[in-house]
């Protein structure tokens, strides 16, 4: 380890190493971790930071990124499934890294929107938290809670919080909705506001269903697509802008769709044949057409082997059956991932975003997140950081504090406290989650000057 003139190395205990934020063997292996990028204000990327934008993918590397099933996240806060039905969650302006969701079941299939979150337990029960302005908690009142509570609905399998309202998709392939239905989002053929579930008058047999602004959408086991609600930019791609209170079924020219995902405004449909279809508002470039201009049908766009969609607020991603993930839309924030955050150059085609690989999932908001390998990083130099604070700019970049040792200051101790020392050394380039040891200066035993 190379060090600054005049120090010598001196072992110390544990107290410079930071807890619960180390890769198990497997993980260093090249198992898939959480990468994010865009906003971050909140702390939406988990880096440990509320630095804002990022730019390009950052691997997550805390314990939270790790052997992560599904992400969710559109706005404030971001979620990442793990494997064993645990929920961890990061952002909205709490939590710079992951931190498991108390008070609740082991989870299955997780749906953030704007302002609540729902989540759907192996036994098939239902929670949801967060605002409950119009009743999309779904419990009979209009409170809001920031802990999990159960929705009084049972057999679910899948849900979808949109913007102020809720759906639930129950095993026996019934839909149903809660909350805000002042354009008919709720699909029961009136514009009455509910607090509990009531069925959507869509025909049995979904076994999807989709929302994230105020329309709602349902996938047919016959491949056909519906939707509901608000139509002002042609979301619900009947070819009119009309708000439908009562389910309609999507241009015909769309069937054999395997997954859905409805955005603020728009839609992406994923054929069974690898295809993408996309309608609706197209302000950012989000329908990925090359143009800025709303479709009220669908348009199919230029891209094969796609495995995964996700829609955003304005943004759109596509994964592809090589693991190479594709983006379209809003960059205002530098959800394309490419380096550049600029609210006038929006996307107008799916590109790929570089830095990543053997792309699993993901999901898009105005921070995106992404399940892929864990990739290379480049070391930062820490030099001049303070020696308690080292784990931030580590993890801003996808890298773990690892072992720490002092070395006395010179006498005049104007380093105290300081790292003044690192292995690996800084420029240097290293596997995401690598561990980087640290020198940090201390008081000499004959005192300073």
């Amino acid at each position: 380890m190379k060090l600054s003139r005049g120090f010598r190395s001196v072992l110390v205990g544990a107290a410079l190493v930071a807890t619960g934020v180390h890769a198990s063997p497997a993980e260093a292996a090249g198992a898939p971790i959480v990468h994010a990028w865009g906003y971050n204000f909140f702390g939406q990327v988990g880096n440990g930071t509320n630095d804002t934008p990022v730019t390009r993918p950052i691997p997550m590397v805390s314990a939270g990124g790790h052997d992560v099933v599904q992400v969710s996240g559109v706005y404030l806060e971001s979620y990442g499934l793990h494997a064993d039905g645990s929920l961890w969650t990061w952002g909205d302006g709490t939590r710079q890294i992951p931190e498991p969701v108390p008070g609740l079941p082991p989870i299955k299939q997780v749906s953030s929107g704007i302002g609540h979150t729902l989540a759907v337990g192996r036994d098939g029960s239902l929670w949801a938290w967060g605002s409950n302005d119009f009743g999309e908690l779904g419990d009979g009142t209009t409170t809001r809670t920031p802990t999990p509570i159960r929705v009084p609905i049972t057999g679910v399998v899948q849900a979808a919080a949109g913007s102020g309202f809720s759906l639930a998709l129950r095993s026996n392939g019934e839909a149903f909705a809660w909350g805000l239905n002042r354009f008919g989002q709720l699909g029961d053929g009136t514009t009455t506001q509910r607090a509990t579930p009531v069925r959507v008058k869509v025909p049995y047999g979904i076994t999807q269903v989709s929302a994230t602004g105020e329309f709602g959408m349902a996938l047919r086991n016959d491949g056909s697509v519906w939707s509901w609600g608000y139509n002002f930019s042609g979301e619900l791609g009947d070819g009119t802008t009309t708000d439908r209170s009562t389910p309609v079924r999507v241009d015909r020219h769309v069937s054999g769709i395997t997954e859905i995902s409805a955005g603020i405004g728009h839609t992406l449909a994923l054929g069974g044949d690898g295809t993408v279809w996309a309608w609706g508002r197209n302000w950012a470039g989000q329908l990925g057409d090359g143009t800025v201009n709303d479709h009220a049908t669908p348009v199919r766009l230029g891209l094969s082997g796609v495995t995964h969609v996700s829609a955003g607020q304005g943004e759109s991603l596509a994964v592809d059956s090589a693991g190479a993930l594709r983006y379209w839309g809003d960059n205002t924030y530098g959800q394309a991932g490419n380096g550049v955050a600029s609210a006038g150059n929006p996307v107008l085609a799916p590109a790929v975003v570089g830095g990543l690989s053997g792309v699993v999932t993901a999901s898009a908001g105005i921070a995106v997140l992404a399940v892929a390998a864990p990739g290379s990083v480049v070391v930062p130099d820490l030099t001049g950081t303070l020696g308690i604070l080292a784990s931030r700019p580590l993890l801003a970049v996808g890298l773990l504090l690892g072992t720490g040792s002092t070395t006395p200051d010179d006498r005049l101790c104007n380093h105290l406290g300081e790292v003044v020392g690192q292995s690996p050394q800084p420029g240097g380039t290293v596997p995401a989650g690598s561990s980087v040891d640290v020198v940090v200066a201390v008081r000499p035993r004959a005192g300073c000057l």
